[in-house]
Formats: structure tokens, sequence, C-alpha cells
């Protein structure tokens, strides 16, 4: 797969590493020690969700760390072990082309890939969006409802498609009155917009996320359906 113009790529035996243009960072020792040095450079963790992330410094620049995991039945059985780095090229190729598009999703800082088997980690580091809190966070915040449907309409507009789209994977930033959206593993662009019933469908997964975790659909977004 091509580079991404914003990109350097590394690589050794063991590993495989897109670091953005502009970091002040010695590729070195992530090709030699792997997550290793991510855990080095760690300063704390945040959030949730599958796997958790954490907190980097990258020479200065604060980083959130996060390493991709299969979901569902595959997730059982595999857990944090691929073949390649295929998804996660595909992810980082996915994030610059939806900055380009003006989607507010954290910019890529590097991303990893290492074989400590015969299989593969992917490990992924994005720009700290700061003071943030996730949409399920600010749930009953109207500003903070608009702000995430305006985005979801967009990205059902420009045709991603986004299996894993819920209140835990966009973030609020109430400074700047934005959501951004985080989490791109499995996410792609069809080429087109989504259906009426493919929207539907998207939009019914992302309000049960409030039912199964908060107990019940906030008031600013009921009837969104």
């Amino acid at each position: 797969m091509p580079v991404p113009a914003a990109f350097v790529r590394h690589a050794a035996r063991r590993a495989g590493l897109l670091l953005r243009r502009g970091l002040d960072l010695d590729p070195a020792p992530f090709l030699v020690s792997g997550p290793e040095e991510l855990r080095r450079r760690t300063i704390g963790e945040v959030g949730g969700g599958r796997g958790g992330a954490r907190r980097l410094d990258l020479a200065g620049r604060p980083g959130i760390w996060r390493q991709n995991r299969h979901g569902g039945f595959a997730g059982t059985l595999l857990g944090a072990r691929y073949l390649g780095s295929e998804r996660l090229e595909d992810e980082v190729e996915l994030s610059e082309t939806l900055l380009a598009h003006g989607i507010p999703t954290p910019e890529v800082l590097l991303a990893l890939a290492w074989r400590p088997t015969v299989f593969w980690e992917q490990h992924l580091v994005t720009a700290e969006v700061e003071d943030a809190v996730t949409v399920f966070a600010a749930g009953g915040e109207p500003a903070a409802a608009a702000a995430a449907r305006e985005l979801i309409e967009e990205l059902f507009r420009i045709g991603l498609w986004a299996p894993d789209l819920h209140p835990g994977n966009l973030l609020w930033q109430s400074s700047a009155r934005r959501v951004w959206l985080i989490d791109l593993a499995g996410c792609r662009l069809l080429g087109r917009p989504l259906t009426e019933s493919e929207q539907a469908a998207r939009r019914s997964r992302f309000l049960r996320y409030f039912r199964k975790h908060a107990g019940a659909v906030p008031p600013p977004w009921r009837g969104w359906a």
C-alpha cells in the first residue's frame, strides 16, 4: 500500500512503522523494542472500551495509544493477533482521507505493526483532543447531541461505513463546540452515501448503546432515529 504523503515508512525484521512527518522522534527504539517503547512513554490511562487507551508523551506532544483488537467472535479467538499490518495501514489512510474531507478526527502520529511471534500486533497513536469527553458522558447536553448528530449525518453523506459507531467513539470538545470521530478500525468509505435503511440501522445501533450502558436514551437524542 502506498504511504500517505504525511508519513515516512520505517521497517525492520519484526516491525513496521509509519511516522508522521515533522515529529522529532527517532524510529530506532520503536523498531527494536516495539510496544515496550510505547509503554516507556506512557504517562497515564484514559477512557475504557475494548483494550482501553493510554496517554503518551511523544517528544513533547501528547498522544493517545490504542492497540487494535478484533471484535465479536473473532475477538474471542484472536484477541489482538493479526496476520499482517493491512488493517492498521487502512486506518491510517482512511484517517488522512477523512481529514481531507474536513471531518474532525485526531491526526495519526504513528502506527506500529509488531510481530512478537507468528502473528502481528497493531498499535496506533493519535493526537490528543484536549478537554474532551465522550458523547456518551455528555449525553444529556443538548449542544453535544446537536453537534454529534450533525457529524453523523455528514458521515452518512460521504459514505462512511462505521461498524462500531457509538457514543463512546465520539468526543465532545465543549471549548470548540465540536465533536470528533475516534477509533476508525474496521471503517471504510463505500463510495456512495448510505441508503436510508443503512442510516436507520446506524442510528438505531447508536441509540441502543445509550439504552445498554445508561439504561435510557437521553432527552436530546429522543426521536432522532
